[in-house]
């Protein structure tokens, strides 16, 4: 292999492919010149001026387009779509994204490690390279939430130990660390102390608690949103990566501008499959990013040599002799949709096709049945308190969780609600959520929710960020049942109900979260679902996320759990009804 790739730049010996007339971007000096690109087998051989000297075995004409590295996305979540890893594959390739760093924390909160084990075979052989992170923070917060399983010292050796493992999943427990809990403390050490990349997430941490993070070892986040943020991570030797919901126009003048440039990089995090088919995967973020102002190169930089070497992936993320031959063709730097990508020397999409035949095996039956919760009735969301003997009625305060319809963080919120004689509280016109736990244990939080009023139906969905219990709002209680009960009857998935009748109903039967459906079947789906919610009155702009955000008892400010309502800021939790008064 090494002989023909110096004999084909010596022109001894024809490449296997030679990429003619295109303006490759150079990521290592940040110029972008005119020449061709010359491959053997899955390596760069040259790249270069024209020469019409050079011979390959196959040509293809770039046109004068952009020739750009392969997309390389540092962080994410391979379940988020919903989609097989193959089935993914096919959908990301075409973006340009030709490496991705997966952390499986979702299906290992259900299935632990024998979910991560299904997971690595099913993304072995696939023209996408997918490097699987060992989940380290499970439950994402301890004692506030239940799943599936729970990972200690002990766990993260084994997890280690699987074969393709290549370091160690976000660090989520970040008050934890921080605080020098001795449990995820362990499990830092056990990464460490293997020389494993060490992932982070430490959205609220800031100064000194933020020093005692990173003194852990943890050098990387994916949670930052301001320009001070930047600077300050920045300042402490973290690579921070920046995801889409996070661009905004003073972070990306910062990106701009801060004199040291190799430890930014774009992620995706969570794509949801609607979002993935219409609008794009890592592309999409850098032209999000482009657009609010980042210059061209170096969101090209952003998205390719720097992910390659937080990943420590040296023979990846640019265009030069010797490299990994992952390439993407584009019209311009401001939307980055490919006309062709090569994959590991393989051109996998072009003139619009998605080129590669991909088998993709039946994923283990170990995934499947994986709700262990009876039947729900509308008893089981109805909000009560205790009353004292001989009580007349009258109003209660209730806490709420308040969302803006925009964006994913909340706030505490506090309404007078109608309490009769024994207790019962009415709810109307709010909307009511449930968590209920779908590992065998009897328990269930309840909560409302401020700022999406007389919503009609319900929703319910084992797919919520990050233990995947069964979650349920509505309007409605018979609705909430019926929605409920439809779910653990398919054992996974998602299911809206209005006025007693299934309305939309999408079986999700691999852990609960994903589907062997292709992508346009699952997007036809969902596009079917997210229209129902909006006409049922789910206002927010993005609806999946609110529904897999409401239980995510890592994101600040209130959320629910299986446990209850819990304040995430100072991790404790709140009473539904807080106090109860008697009418005069």
């Amino acid at each position: 292999m090494l002989a023909s790739v110096i004999q084909a730049v010596l022109g001894e010996h024809p490449f296997d492919l030679l990429i003619r007339h295109v303006r490759i971007v150079n990521v290592y000096n940040d110029t972008v010149v005119s020449g061709c690109i010359g491959l053997v087998g899955d390596r760069i051989a040259y790249a270069g001026d024209e020469d019409s000297s050079l011979t390959a075995k196959r040509e293809v004409d770039g046109g004068g387009r952009f020739a750009l590295p392969g997309f390389i996305d540092s962080h994410m979540h391979l379940e988020s779509s919903m989609l097989t890893p193959a089935h993914f594959a096919s959908v990301v390739l075409p973006c340009g994204t030709t490496t991705v760093a997966a952390d499986p924390h979702e299906i290992a909160n259900v299935l632990g490690r024998r979910g991560v084990e299904a997971l690595i075979k099913a993304a072995g052989g696939l023209p996408l390279r997918i490097l699987i992170m060992a989940p380290s923070t499970i439950p994402s917060a301890p004692g506030f939430e239940d799943g599936g399983y729970a990972v200690d010292a002990t766990e993260m050796e084994r997890l280690l130990d699987l074969p393709g493992i290549h370091g160690l999943g976000e660090v989520m427990d970040f008050n934890g660390v921080a605080g020098g809990d001795e449990r995820i403390c362990a499990v830092v050490e056990t990464g460490a102390r293997r020389g494993c990349l060490l992932d982070g997430h430490a959205s609220v941490l800031t100064g000194r608690r933020l020093q005692a993070f990173r003194a852990a070892g943890i050098d990387s986040d994916h949670t930052l949103g301001t320009a001070e943020k930047l600077q300050e991570e920045l300042a402490l030797g973290f690579t921070v990566q920046i995801q889409e919901c996070m661009l905004n126009p003073d972070l990306v003048a910062a990106m701009n501008t801060v004199p040291l440039q190799n430890r930014i990089c774009l992620v995706t995090d969570d794509v949801p499959l609607p979002r993935l088919m219409h609008d794009g995967h890592l592309n999409h973020v850098a032209a999000k990013a482009v657009a609010l102002g980042l210059d061209p190169l170096r969101a090209v930089r952003y998205a390719t040599i720097n992910p390659a070497q937080r990943l420590r992936l040296y023979d990846a993320g640019g265009i030069a002799p010797g490299m990994r031959a992952d390439i993407l063709l584009t019209d311009d730097l401001t939307e980055f949709k490919p006309r062709l990508v090569v994959s590991g020397g393989e051109i996998v999409f072009e003139s619009g096709r998605f080129l590669p035949q991909l088998s993709s095996p039946p994923l283990s039956s170990a995934l499947r049945h994986s709700v262990n919760l009876p039947p729900l009735t509308p008893a089981d969301f109805t909000v009560s308190h205790t009353v004292p003997k001989g009580f007349r009625g009258g109003f209660a305060r209730a806490n709420f969780i308040g969302q803006d319809g925009v964006s994913v963080r909340t706030r505490r919120v506090q309404r007078l609600l109608p309490i009769n004689p024994e207790g019962l509280v009415t709810t109307a016109p709010y909307l009511k959520m449930a968590v209920c736990n779908r590992y065998g244990k009897k328990q269930r939080g309840l909560a409302l929710i401020d700022g999406m009023d007389n919503v009609r139906g319900a929703v319910a969905l084992t797919y919520g960020h990050d233990c995947h219990n069964l979650t349920v709002y509505g309007g409605d209680d018979n609705d909430m049942a019926l929605a409920a009960n439809e779910v653990i009857a398919m054992q996974g998935g998602i299911c809206a109900v209005e006025n007693g009748c299934v309305t939309a109903r999408i079986p999700l039967p691999l852990a609960g979260l994903m589907c062997e459906d292709p992508p346009s079947v699952l997007l036809e789906k969902l596009d079917g679902f997210l229209a129902v919610c909006r006409r049922m009155g789910f206002c927010h702009t993005n609806p999946m996320a609110f529904f897999t955000i409401m239980p995510l008892a890592v994101s600040p400010e209130i959320k629910c759990t299986d446990r209850g309502l819990l304040d995430v800021t100072n991790k404790q939790f709140l009473s539904l009804i807080e106090e109860v008064k008697e009418d005069a």
